[in-house]
């Protein structure tokens, strides 16, 4: 008996050293390169005040299965502080004059509620997975509107740990900075790039590349509806990033014609990151039925709680409440 006692804990402690093997404690980011696509009519000036209101449960950055602190400029990344420095850069870069404040009551605000990474590693041969996940409460000359944002990118570290910082942590709090500031163009200012801009990154993307999954996310982020039709197909690609960065891209422009293939997806998608995407997108839309169908599915979720696909996916509801 106690052999195979013996046995448990060496074959527990070889997975555990398999899992963390080379795992380091921390990781250095980079800020987000700017856009290349502009609006093509922007505001004269775009003020925004960035409040920091995340509660205490928010307000670890980065955790998970291999927690470990991420780096910027060579100190401790600040999720606010960061956040209003690279919104800044991406909206002035894409025409819109902005001066983002942090702290203030000076109106616009975004009132931050979530901004985080979590990550996830089965075993010492899967993938290495980080989910981003932010959220917001905008305030527009309509009333408050919720922004969430969620990104999943995963990557195999073949020969060290550092090979997950670009795809996992780079490309994804890009993303989220970049999805981010096109929601506010488009609420506060409803700035929109140009069809043409939506054609050329169409033509693009049927030219495939390795990181097209890129210029999916860019046509979302046109605020141009022209896109809808070209992501609803793209929705059922067979390239998982593409995929999700369709998926999403639905929720970002706000299509609400296509919120039964969200649906459809949801119930009927066979990975659960699929099913995920689908539901962030539903939450984007800010639609009655769409809000109905995230009650209902929060409701089932609940009832499963502890099961780790069901615990992500209450994560990505709660953006929106």
């Amino acid at each position: 008996m106690q052999y195979i006692h013996g046995i448990r804990m060496a074959t527990c402690g070889l997975a555990l050293a398999l899992l963390t093997a080379c795992a380091p404690k921390s990781y250095t980011v980079r800020h987000p390169a700017p856009s290349d696509i502009v609006f093509g009519n922007p505001p004269a000036s775009a003020p925004l005040t960035l409040v920091d209101a995340r509660p205490d449960g928010e307000r670890v950055f980065s955790s998970g299965i291999l927690p470990a602190e991420l780096m910027v400029d060579g100190t401790a990344l600040e999720p606010a502080a960061y956040l209003a420095r690279n919104l800044q850069a991406e909206l002035t870069a894409r025409g819109v004059p902005a001066q983002v404040a942090l702290g203030g009551d000076a109106t616009p605000t975004l009132t931050l509620r979530t901004f985080r990474v979590q990550n996830h590693r089965a075993n010492g041969f899967s993938p290495f997975v980080t989910l981003t996940f932010l959220s917001g409460d905008l305030a527009t000359p309509s009333g408050p509107q919720r922004l969430g944002v969620f990104v999943k990118r995963g990557k195999v570290p073949v020969w060290s740990f550092e090979e997950v910082i670009e795809p996992t942590f780079n490309q994804p709090l890009s993303l989220a900075t970049k999805e981010l500031a096109a929601k506010i163009a488009s609420r506060l200012y409803d700035a929109r790039s140009s069809d043409a801009e939506v054609d050329r990154l169409a033509t693009k993307i049927a030219t495939r590349g390795d990181d097209s999954y890129l210029d999916v996310y860019a046509l979302g982020f046109t605020n141009n509806p022209k896109a809808i039709d070209v992501l609803a197909t793209l929705a059922g690609d067979a390239d998982e990033y593409v995929r999700l960065a369709a998926i999403s891209s639905l929720g970002t422009l706000r299509a609400t014609g296509k919120l039964d293939l969200l649906k459809s997806i949801y119930r009927e998608g066979g990975l659960w990151q699929d099913r995920a995407m689908a539901l962030k997108a539903i939450g984007d839309l800010d639609a009655a039925e769409a809000d109905a169908f995230m009650a209902e599915q929060q409701a089932a979720l609940q009832a499963r709680a502890g099961d780790k696909e069901a615990d992500w996916t209450l994560q990505i509801i709660r953006l929106y409440q």
